[in-house]
């Protein structure tokens, strides 16, 4: 609308409002009849006195100094048309206070004064998505910040065109159709980069089902700046910003929905705030997110499956970093059906294994990236493999336990049961401190169990499609992802917690030279983060190196009796001779011992049987009663043996004959020889011979399986010790420049 230079200021907003208004009166009117009937949001409140107080602070909250903005007219033509029927969806999510300074919410420090306002461009791409994109478009009509624009790309065929038509013909708002679905999400968001404005100097993307709060781009903005003591300036280095996908929406829906919710509030609350804390590599989730423009455009979409993933290896193999915070958090959908949720989760392990195997070489030789960073893209390059090895590990596993009957020494009862019970553990734990961290209500920690439930079910989907994507060489097709439209919960902004924001981004305390702000900080950051990586990596290398050192002979539990050289032994490994040894079992009271060659370090020898298998020979029906002990001694001798298990039997002639007996549970002493012992106590028809150590006539024990003690568990306790150690390392520095002041 031209400007009329007879209009005071105030007449003017006046008629830029009325001017708006009309613009979405006709669009208003056309959705009545719709909104009317919206399940879950359109139908809980009446129109009443909360109602018309909640929308008349939302209507002043949305305006700023002299500006006008649609969500007032939205909000004021919105309660006329639903008058009967109080409209309370948008209302009850996107709600906050002021911290004084013009922006919402923030804690006085967030939004660095530049002088003035860059330029930024939101990003969208659709498809089919008429439930929910009505919303995201009111939602970016009411942002408090006054210097951006909205482009959407829609490739829908369900009809979405006419609820984006109206918003065509609305300021700052583009809106451009594809016939094709060419390039997925990837090429509508390259389209929506060739008709983004030229002053553009950030780009935010958001899915349809997002339903952004008005300061998100305040706080997006924030971690493009220095934060410390001089006037704020830009960060170079830092190439995107990604804030948290505050799946909410829906939550209540199902027992599904919030195992969704509780599952994200784990990972962003407290998995990537901990990357963030060790300025790790990070990943652009997709949505919600912040980049600069320039970068953008020199990069361009590809057209993965996981957009978002390909553009994070290409960030980073340029040399800029990702910044992650949990405090520009945006309101999502959860997904409601668990098919929906399994192929959804399919697309990101195979798009996320396939752009690993194609950026693998590219990553690596990146002259960009420290050692220790490209260490850190080997790892998260298995964040989705990891479902295909729980499945590979599990399995091994339980062959070893239940099949072979074999551990490999202070590795298979360690690793298989941690197989388990760090997800059993580990993840209701991650999970719970992430609602913890947000301040979320009683009825969302239902979701902690739901979510451990969910990682086992989506196990088999991951495992495939990451394996599928590791060695294709072309991605399969996009599965998109439908929604509902549901909202369920009111939705108000995370609280800041003070101490994650510390460890997040630290904030001087007292002026001090920006310079030596900024070198103390990076030392310390990179001092716990090494210590923190070096950590796991110590325990790991003392358990490789005890089993690297144990004796084989731990691992099984069938001995074989030797004779090589008239040494009479036991140890795990079959004969290959081809004439047998002989023990004459004619004499009642003859006697006869084997034992090992080493001294174990202490075991537990679980319940079970004991099994005695032989080759004897003799004349017709003999036999011999013998007394058969298996037991240990201090001396390689066996010259006193202290039973483990003891019994009598009567070995008959025959050929791979066995006895058997059942004995509790015995812990081995430290330093102590196993024996096998073999006492005649009467013969019968002359006696047996018995054959031993022979490739065909293999006599021996079997015993239940032997577990080695894991030594280097108490490491596991310097692990968690070493954090803390770490923590204290970093404020010592503090604590005596506080006392030299005194």
């Amino acid at each position: 609308m031209p400007a009329n230079p007879d209009c005071s200021p105030a007449q003017r907003t006046h008629l830029e409002l009325a001017d708006r208004g009309a613009r979405l009166h006709l669009y208003l009117y056309r959705r009545a009849a719709d909104l009317r009937h919206r399940s879950g949001h359109l139908r809980r409140h009446g129109p009443g006195a909360r109602w018309q107080r909640e929308s008349a602070e939302l209507a002043r909250s949305g305006t700023g100094p002299g500006r006008a903005r649609h969500g007032c007219v939205l909000l004021r033509l919105l309660s006329q048309v639903q008058h009967q029927k109080g409209f309370n969806g948008l209302t009850r999510i996107i709600r906050r206070g002021s911290n004084g300074r013009g922006y919402p919410g923030g804690t006085g420090d967030e939004h660095p004064e530049l002088g003035y306002h860059p330029f930024v461009s939101i990003h969208i791409a659709t498809y089919n998505e008429k439930r929910v994109v009505g919303r995201l478009l009111e939602a970016c009509a009411r942002l408090n910040y006054p210097n951006y624009e909205v482009i959407l790309v829609d490739d829908s065929t369900d009809g979405s065109m006419e609820v984006l038509e109206p918003w065509s013909h609305v300021d700052r708002f583009k809106i451009i159709h594809r016939d094709t679905r060419d390039g997925y999400k990837g090429g509508a968001l390259t389209h929506a980069l060739r008709a983004m404005d030229p002053r553009t100097e950030y780009v935010a993307i958001f899915d349809a089902d997002a339903v952004p709060f008005p300061d998100v781009l305040n706080d997006l903005l924030y971690h493009f700046y220095s934060n410390g003591n001089e006037a704020p300036r830009p960060l170079p280095e830092i190439g995107a910003v990604q804030s948290y996908q505050w799946h909410v929406l829906n939550k209540s829906e199902s027992w599904l929905t919030a195992a969704v919710r509780t599952e994200y509030a784990g990972s962003y609350m407290v998995e990537r705030p901990y990357q963030q804390v060790l300025s790790s590599m990070k990943m652009i989730a997709g949505t919600a997110y912040m980049i600069r423009a320039g970068l953008l455009k020199e990069l361009g979409w590809g057209r993965s499956l996981t957009e978002d993933w390909e553009l994070t290896l290409r960030l980073y193999a340029k040399g800029y970093k990702v910044v992650y915070t949990p405090y520009a958090e945006t309101p999502a959908e959860c997904v409601a059906t668990f098919g929906r949720l399994a192929r959804q989760r399919m697309r990101w392990a195979e798009g996320h294994s396939y752009n690993v195997n194609k950026w693998f070489l590219t990553i690596l030789r990146s002259p960009h990236l420290s050692l220790m960073e490209k260490a850190e893209f080997v790892y998260y390059g298995l964040y989705y493999l990891q479902s295909a090895l729980f499945m590979l590990g599990s399995a091994a596993w339980l062959v070893s336990e239940l099949v072979l009957h074999v551990r490999i020494p202070e590795w298979s009862a360690l690793l298989g049961w941690s197989l388990l019970f760090s997800n059993l553990l580990s993840l209701p734990l991650m999970n719970l401190g992430g609602l913890l961290l947000e301040g979320s209500p009683r009825k969302d920690y239902t979701g902690v169990l739901g979510a451990v439930v969910l990682s086992f079910l989506l196990v088999p989907f991951q495992a495939w499609a990451s394996l599928k994507g590791l060695f294709e060489r072309h991605e399969g097709p996009w599965f998109r992802t439908p929604k509902t439209g549901r909202i369920t919960d009111r939705v108000e902004h995370l609280q800041p917690k003070v101490s994650l924001k510390r460890w997040l981004r630290p904030q001087p305390s007292k002026p001090a030279p920006s310079n030596v702000l900024l070198s103390n900080a990076g030392r310390r950051r990179r001092a716990f983060r090494i210590v923190c990586i070096a950590a796991p990596i110590l325990v790991l290398t003392i358990l490789g190196i005890g089993a690297a050192t144990a004796p084989t002979v731990l691992a099984a539990n069938a001995f074989y009796l030797h004779d090589p050289l008239g040494s009479y032994i036991i140890d795990n490994n079959p004969s290959s001779n081809g004439t047998p040894a002989h023990f004459q079992m004619d004499t009642p009271g003859v006697t006869q011992a084997w034992a090992t060659t080493v001294a174990y370090t202490g075991q537990t020898i679980p319940a079970g049987g004991y099994t005695f298998t032989y080759w004897v020979s003799g004349e017709g029906n003999a036999s011999v009663m013998a007394a058969l002990t298996f037991g240990y001694s201090a001396t390689s001798s066996c010259a006193v043996i202290v039973p483990i298990a003891a019994w009598t039997a009567t070995l008959v002639n025959g050929a791979g004959s066995s006895t058997s007996t059942s004995m509790p549970v015995v812990i081995l002493p430290a330093n102590s020889y196993l024996c096998w012992q073999i006492t005649v106590v009467s013969v019968s028809k002359g006696g047996l011979d018995l054959r031993y150590d022979g490739n065909n006539q293999e006599t021996s024990i079997t015993t239940p399986s032997i577990v080695v003690p894991e030594h280097a568990m108490p490491l596991f306790g310097l692990a968690l010790l070493l954090p803390l150690a770490a923590r204290w390392l970093i404020r010592r520095p503090k604590r005596l420049a506080a006392v030299r002041m005194r």
